[in-house]
This record gives structure tokens, C-alpha cells and sequence, in this order.
């Protein structure tokens, strides 16, 4: 127990050393520095082999190539979008202003974002949409300025109607007919205050969704606006939903004090926990307009802003967004919609088809769910904020609830990338026997390059989410789903940070009570989620240094994580029947969809042996959960 003891010690010892934690440099230049020739030759070639590196990756090129990995993510995201959009010059346009206009833009957008004079710190690194933005100070060419007129108005347009499906009811909105807890829009009310005069979506099986929710979030509205408004705050505060974000264009800056009048053109890629659902790109338009006092609205459009494009559009967002009303008490109101229509003709897999169509994928009640988490997460960040069911060795000192909270964020982040397989880092995926396995370069500071297997399963068990989840944090069940773990050789729960009170949502560190060896020093974090819409649980082996630097306030950016993991969502019962010729047997059970996600470093060549044994052990690992739920398929 040498390792638990260490960590208890250093507990005491950060509350000890209270504020005197060591601050973290902060160290940035404004200026830009072209690339040589030499550094942008070696790019292409990179380039052409990993389209999409982690942020390890990017840290190891920025090293090798004497750049900055700021300078290394932003170049790989205008390379992408060179390549994903035809006769694109340069797709990160150019912004004109006035002399002085880039300095004020950019503390524009850097205000409440991490910045010291703000009372909830930001668990974000510091960020700028100037960074998206092309530094080229010189004049736009006709060519650049033609679509601004266009963007505007679209912009405009798609505000004037979002505001009337967020002020309106009975009869546009409507309960859904399959969840009566789920608003949805009226398709003939919609098209009688909306005529629209042709289809979007040039197919033959174009379907729409529409969802609409609201909520109270413990967060100020502007600070709220301005990580919305920046791409890369705006895709940290939705993990779960968001793989990628970006800025193409800022079409207006908007007014300095809260953004009203910003116009921006963006790139998303959206995904479901889950390699068995095709994630979602979207080219839009992103206008924040401040509609009263105390009250803003942000609207998202789909733009095609050119002619044409590699890829048709699979899916196109109508006006859609959310108004944020402030609050007392650093609250605010938030009421969401979601409006888009996609094309079925796009594979997908049936056992969450009833997830998807239903709105629960994609829908306002789970862009709502992940922001209330989010800000229960950023309010945890409070010098005074320790809640009442903390756990364990409770970790009073800012920096190092601060430092454990990013290292749980920055592995839940890797782990929604990792799901996302045609995205990201992974390389040669390939589908047998109903699993997913994808291989993924890891890059550990220090000791090169690392790669791992990631195999990953989706199975449908009659049980209720709430459930699923109980079991997986009942320390008995362990053995049955983490390969980590061993029979007869229950974890120790060394401390736990609650991320709202009262509820099954936490960050934990565990250790076995017999390490395999004496001098064994590895642990594990695990964060741990659940709501209505769905839950997860993720996991990563952590070094007992590392987590003991980590909690003294010591940057663990560079801290080498393995997540694995398993999502659970409630699924109904048109799915049901589906997703198991079994169901009827289970009568009016809605049942849950579980995925299981595993990743394991190998430390050799990768070869059939190695995939195929990873494969039968994420096998294994579904047949020992069904076993521990008491479920067993029927033929």
C-alpha cells in the first residue's frame, strides 16, 4: 500500500503548501512567423501520412521542426480544410479591419477566457479565434469579399427564425408522438410559417429532426457567449459531442463588450459515443445578436458558400442555436433548438437507429445535458468549492482539484475522439464480427512513439441504464469488465471529486488492494457520468508520479493516457426489436445500448495474432458484463 500512502501524503502536502502551488508560464507571441521551405516540405510529408495527429504528435513535429505546436495544430487545420473544400485558394480567409484592429479583435475574444480577473477560472487552454483566422494583413481580393453580403444575410434570416421558434409554442411545437417528454416541430406548421422553396439535401430519403429544451446553467451569460463564440472553448465545453471546431472566417467582429453583431464562419464535426454511427460535418454560419437586456441569441446555419464541394452534404442545419438570458447569481437560462436534415441513404447501423432518429443523439436535450455538466465542472474550480460527498482523501487545494479535473477532462476528450474512428489519429479500421478495431500512434514524451489497438463493441442488454451504470461502479464487478483488474482483488477508492452533488457523476483514482507486485505504482482515474440520455465510464492506467505531480498543481499536459471505456444509452422499443430477435421476451422493456471501447498499447509489431486477441477480449469483456446483468441471448 506504499503507493496509496504516497498519494494521501501528497494530498496533505498541497494543502499544506495551500497557495504557494507553483504558478504555470504563460508565455505567448503575437508575432507570426512564416514557415521555410524546409519546415513546410517536411509538413506536406507528414501531412500525407497522419491528416489529423493527436496532440502528442503535435507536440513531438513541433519539436522536431523547431516550431510552436500551436504553429504545427494550425497549419494541419488549414491543410485539412484546403483539402476537404474544392477551388478554396485559401480557406482561412482573410479579416480587414482598421490599423490595430487584430490586436482588439483578439482581446475581444480572449475576455473571460482563462483570463485572472475572472472569479471561475477556466479549465481551457487560452485561446483565440484570431488563431483560425489567416494573420495576412493585407487587402481581401473581390473574390474574398463576394460572399460576405451573402453570409450577412443569410446570418440575419436564420436569427429572425430562430427567434420565432424560440418565442413560440402550441401549435409550431408539438410532443413527440414516440416521447411525449420531447418537443418537436409540427411539419405543417413549419412549412406554413416557413415556405421553403426547394430541398436541401439532394436525396430521396432526406429526413428532419427538431428538438427544443431549456435549462439553468451555473455559468455568467457572457462568459457563456464568449466560449461559444470561440471554436476551441466552444468544442472543450461539448466533449462528448463535438471531435472537431473551427473558425474559417470571421465575417464580423461584433461589439467589443459581448460579442452582439459577431458573425462567423465555422466548421464542425459532431459524433455519437459510438463507431457504429457516422459522425456529422457542417460548414455554418455562427451570428450572435443580443436581442434585449440581459438576453442573447446564437444562431447556427448551414452555408454552402461554394459553388461546389468534394463531398455532397449528407446533412444541412437549419436555423437553430440557442437563447441565453441572464441570471442572478452568475446564472444563466438556457433554451435550446436543434433543427437539421440528413440523409438516410447514409449507412448506419440498427441498433442505434431509434437513438438517432429519436433526437437523443443529437438532439437539444443533450447539447443541454453536457453543458450542465460542464458548468457543474468549472464551478467545482472555486477556492471555496469542495462538495459535502467527496470521497476518499479529499483534495481541498484549488491546483489540485484544478490539476485532476483537466487530466479527467483531457482523457474523457481522448476518449470521444477515439470512438470517432473514421476521425482523429486512427489508422487502418476495419469491421469483423460486429467489432470495430482501429489502430492509433500515440506518442509518449520521452520514450517515441507508441501504438495501440483500439477495439470497440455495440450490444443491446434488456436493462435500464440507471442500472447498468450501478454495476459498473459496485467495486465487486470490476474484474467482470476492466482487463485492468483481477478476481478476487477489489480496487481501493483513494479520493473522489464530486462533479455535482448527490448524483453518480464523479472523478475517481483507484488502486488494488494487492498490486501484483510489491512495488507496483499504477492506478487508475476514472470518470464517471450518467443521465437519462446516457452514461459513461472511462478509465485510464495513470503512474503514481504522475498523478502526484498532477494534484500538486505540476502541468499534466504531457502525461501519458490509454483511456478505455463503456457508454450506456436507453433505447426504445422500436429498437428493441431490432437490435435482439430476444426482445419480446422482455415484454415493454426499453432495454440499453452499451458500448464497450478498449485501447492497448503494443509494444511490438501489430499483427493478426494481436488483432485477433484484442478482439476476443473486447468479446470476452461484452460477454461478462451481459453475464454480470443476469441477461443471456436466445437464439
Amino acid at each position: 500500500m506504499a503507493s496509496s500512502s504516497r498519494i494521501l501524503s501528497d494530498v496533505r502536502d498541497v494543502e499544506e503548501e495551500g497557495e504557494s502551488s507553483p504558478e504555470r508560464e504563460k508565455a505567448k507571441s503575437s508575432n507570426y512567423m512564416r514557415h521555410s521551405h524546409d519546415q513546410i516540405a517536411k509538413l506536406e510529408e507528414l501531412f500525407k501520412q497522419q491528416p489529423n495527429p493527436d496532440e502528442n504528435q503535435k507536440d513531438q513535429i513541433a519539436k522536431d521542426l523547431g516550431l510552436t505546436p500551436k504553429q504545427i495544430k494550425f497549419w494541419f487545420q488549414n491543410k485539412r480544410t484546403q483539402k476537404k473544400i474544392k477551388k478554396a485558394h485559401e480557406l482561412v480567409e482573410t479579416y480587414t479591419e482598421e490599423p490595430g484592429s487584430q490586436s482588439e479583435l483578439q482581446l475581444d475574444l480572449t475576455l473571460g477566457i482563462g483570463c485572472s480577473h475572472d472569479p471561475s477560472p477556466a479549465i481551457f487552454a487560452n485561446s483565440s479565434e484570431v488563431q483560425n483566422v489567416s494573420p495576412n494583413p493585407g487587402p481581401a481580393s473581390d473574390e474574398s469579399r463576394m460572399p460576405k453580403a451573402q453570409m450577412i444575410g443569410a446570418a440575419t434570416a436564420a436569427k429572425d427564425e430562430l427567434v420565432r421558434l424560440l418565442s413560440t409554442n402550441e401549435p409550431l411545437w408539438v410532443k413527440s408522438p414516440t416521447d411525449d417528454r420531447r418537443l418537436i416541430l409540427h411539419p405543417i406548421c413549419y412549412e406554413r410559417f416557413f415556405p421553403r422553396v426547394s430541398p436541401l439535401i439532394k436525396s430521396s430519403k432526406a429526413r428532419e429532426e427538431s428538438s427544443k429544451g431549456s435549462r439553468i446553467v451555473g455559468i455568467n451569460s457572457k462568459r457563456l457567449i464568449d466560449m461559444v463564440m470561440n471554436s476551441e472553448t466552444w468544442a472543450h465545453l461539448f466533449p462528448s459531442i463535438i471531435s472537431e471546431a473551427h473558425t474559417i472566417q470571421v465575417v464580423e467582429k461584433g461589439s467589443f463588450e459581448n460579442r452582439s453583431g459577431a458573425i462567423l464562419l465555422m466548421y464542425v464535426d459532431m459524433h455519437v459515443l459510438s463507431p457504429s454511427v457516422p459522425s456529422r460535418e457542417f460548414y455554418f454560419l455562427r451570428y450572435c445578436a443580443q436581442i434585449e437586456d440581459g438576453i442573447w441569441v446564437i444562431t447556427d446555419v448551414s452555408f454552402d458558400y461554394l459553388e461546389e464541394k468534394t463531398i455532397p452534404s449528407s446533412c444541412w442545419r437549419f436555423p437553430s442555436g440557442c437563447l441565453i438570458r441572464e441570471m442572478p447569481n452568475a446564472f444563466s437560462e438556457v433554451t435550446w433548438v436543434e433543427h437539421v436534415e440528413v440523409d438516410e441513404n447514409i449507412p448506419q447501423h440498427s441498433l442505434y437507429k431509434d437513438v438517432v432518429s429519436s433526437n437523443i443523439a443529437y438532439g437539444a436535450e443533450r447539447w443541454l445535458s453536457e453543458l450542465s455538466r460542464m458548468s457543474y465542472r468549472l464551478s467545482s474550480f472555486m477556492p471555496n468549492y469542495i462538495p459535502c460527498d467527496d470521497a476518499g482523501a479529499v483534495i481541498s487545494v484549488p491546483e489540485g482539484r484544478k490539476g485532476l479535473i483537466k487530466l479527467s477532462h483531457r482523457m474523457m476528450k481522448n476518449f470521444t475522439e477515439m470512438l470517432n474512428m473514421s476521425k482523429g489519429s486512427s489508422q487502418q479500421i476495419i469491421m469483423s464480427e460486429g467489432v470495430w478495431i482501429s489502430v492509433k500512434e500515440n506518442i509518449k514524451h520521452g520514450h517515441g512513439n507508441a501504438k495501440s489497438l483500439v477495439v470497440a463493441t455495440s450490444f443491446w442488454v434488456p436493462n435500464p441504464s440507471n442500472d447498468i451504470v450501478h454495476f459498473f461502479i459496485d467495486a465487486k464487478n470490476r474484474a467482470k469488465w476492466d482487463f485492468h483488474s483481477r478476481e478476487n482483488n477489489p480496487l481501493l477508492e483513494l479520493c473522489r471529486i464530486s462533479n455535482k452533488p448527490r448524483s453518480a457523476n464523479f472523478i475517481s483514482v483507484f488502486q488494488e488492494t494487492k498490486p501484483a507486485m510489491p512495488r507496483e505504482r499504477a492506478l487508475i482515474i476514472q470518470e464517471t457520468f450518467m443521465t437519462h440520455l446516457g452514461s459513461y465510464i472511462v478509465y485510464a492506467p495513470i503512474n503514481v508520479d504522475d498523478l502526484s505531480m498532477t494534484i500538486r498543481g505540476h502541468d499534466s499536459s504531457k502525461v501519458f493516457l490509454l483511456p478505455s471505456g463503456i457508454t450506456i444509452s436507453e433505447v426504445s422499443e422500436s429498437s428493441v426489436e431490432e437490435a435482439s430477435s430476444s426482445s419480446r421476451n422482455h415484454g415493454a422493456t426499453r432495454g440499453s445500448l452499451v458500448t464497450v471501447a478498449l485501447q492497448i498499447e503494443i509494444s511490438g509489431a501489430i499483427n493478426s495474432d494481436s488483432v485477433e486477441a484484442a478482439k476476443a477480449l473486447v468479446i470476452s469483456t461484452m460477454m461478462k458484463i451481459k453475464d454480470g446483468l443476469n441477461f443471456c441471448d436466445l437464439v
